[in-house]
């Protein structure tokens, strides 16, 4: 039986881009949000933003794999 490694890369990196109130999906297929310095010392809406970035990187994640399964299966 086939085994999948599942992998999850979370950053939190100083930028000067504008705060931003949702996520935002990037080049590489990646979502991310920036806070503020005040919102990025709150474990409580860290927490909170990384979970709302996830998300979207999830959903993604997870339909472009099943999409490949289903493929693999069917052919």
């Amino acid at each position: 039986m086939t085994r999948y490694k599942v992998k999850v890369n979370v950053e939190l990196v100083e930028c000067n881009e504008s705060i931003s109130d949702s996520p935002t999906e990037q080049q590489d297929g990646g979502f991310s949000m920036v806070i503020s310095e005040k919102d990025a010392v709150s474990i409580d809406k860290c927490e909170k933003t990384i979970l709302q970035t996830a998300y979207p990187t999830i959903r993604s994640a997870l339909s472009e794999h099943l999409t490949g399964v289903s493929q693999k299966k069917s052919g």
